[in-house]
């Protein structure tokens, strides 16, 4: 039996996703200590927002497009994916019009789009096994978004956390921008066009795998809502902390899972993938476990001097989600593995066990103990959700 090696696309993707690790440890840190815990609640709001707008907009915008390119090609999903990403956002942010005051809309509007046109390049690039290029647009969006960070900040200070949101405006627009000169180098101009049966192939794809990463989206983010209801903005920045460093150790998982996915695309239902897969998974639960040994190892002083008075308390969050964490490090390939064979149904059926975990739970716990609360409901969630997953891929064996 072939033992498992990281290959030359896996170094690579584990160094750019390292890079992004740093870069946005070093933006937490500078809105931590410039805007305070609440203005950090701000901006972890207003990313899971975009977060939110994005599983609408992944329908035509992410699998989709890597899972069909060879079979309909590049023009075709390119004109449905824009069309969409523009109506989506549009109707996303005249709800948030109406729901949330305190979010800025155009800015929202506007990262809505490009960020959705860049996920659409993205895919294009898994699709095709160009891991180089979705590195290279994913390490400069950190980048450059820190960047901007530091010179709005500087140059207008007035703005306050709001500099965040023009700064994403102003990188993601630059990093959309690389993406057509690779796009067009790759694969050749964009000639628009739209079919029917293009729409409804790659909507009914992608509807099923975005429902399950929507419902995967409650599971990890509705805490931070009701963290807000009962009790206050400050709470959510101290748990998004906690959470940014727990999801922080997932950079290798997440770098292992994006290149087996190319892979899995290729290969297909094989033998061969699930043996390499199988490899991966274990691989990136021992690194995973490792990485939390680390963290716990880290004294509470140090969060408290990196990130700020009153960000002790992200130490607990991280220890109280070590189980998710690490069963999630499992998940995480396992999920790109199912979506490159296209069983979607197993991807909505794990996300659907999360947040019946979550739901359970969360209206419960949180009122109770608020942000130890939404630790366990977030632990008990990503387990249950990996062990569907593990139980299927284990049956597919054969």
């Amino acid at each position: 039996m072939k033992t498992f090696s990281f290959d030359r696309d896996f170094i690579l993707t584990a160094l750019a996703k390292v890079l992004i690790l740093l870069l946005n440890f070093a933006a937490v840190i500078y809105t931590t200590q410039v805007w305070g815990s609440e203005g950090k609640g701000f901006i972890a709001i207003f990313a899971a927002d975009i977060s939110l707008v994005a599983t609408f907009t992944n329908i035509l915008t992410n699998s989709s497009v890597s899972f069909f390119l060879k079979k309909i090609g590049h023009s075709p999903l390119a004109t449905l994916a824009f069309l969409w990403v523009f109506i989506v956002s549009s109707v996303a942010a005249v709800v948030v019009s109406f729901v949330d005051v305190s979010v800025p809309v155009l800015p929202f509007f506007v990262v809505a789009v490009l960020s959705g046109c860049i996920t659409f390049h993205s895919s294009l690039y898994l699709g095709v096994q160009k891991i180089f290029q979705y590195n290279i647009a994913s390490l400069l969006m950190s980048a450059l978004l820190l960047l901007f960070m530091l010179l709005f900040h500087w140059l207008f200070p007035e703005t306050g956390y709001h500099a965040y949101f023009y700064a994403q405006i102003l990188s993601y627009g630059l990093v959309l921008l690389l993406c057509d000169i690779f796009t067009r180098r790759i694969f050749g101009r964009i000639c628009f066009s739209f079919s029917l049966d293009t729409f409804c192939k790659a909507f009914n794809f992608g509807w099923q795998e975005e429902l399950s990463a929507f419902l995967q989206f409650l599971n990890a983010r509705l805490c931070f809502y009701l963290i807000g209801i009962y009790a206050d903005m400050s709470s959510v920045g101290i748990f998004s902390v906690g959470v940014t460093i727990s999801e922080a150790i997932w950079v290798f998982s997440r770098s292992m899972a994006l290149v087996q996915y190319s892979k899995v695309l290729k290969l297909g239902d094989t033998s061969e993938a699930w043996l390499e897969t199988r490899k991966v998974t274990l691989v990136s639960l021992a690194i995973t476990v490792l990485c939390i040994a680390i963290a716990a190892c880290v004294p509470t002083s140090v969060f408290e001097f990196v990130f700020g008075d009153g960000f002790g308390r992200s130490k607990v969050v991280i220890l109280m989600l070590a189980v998710g964490i690490a069963s999630n490090s499992v998940a995480l390939v396992l999920f790109n593995y199912f979506s490159a064979l296209g069983r979607l149904k197993v991807l909505l059926l794990r996300s659907s066990a999360g947040l019946v975990v979550t739901l359970s739970l969360a209206f419960v716990l949180i009122p109770m103990w608020q942000i130890e609360g939404a630790c366990v409901v977030n632990s008990c969630s990503y387990l249950v959700s990996s062990l569907v997953l593990i139980i299927f891929f284990s049956r597919n064996r054969k």
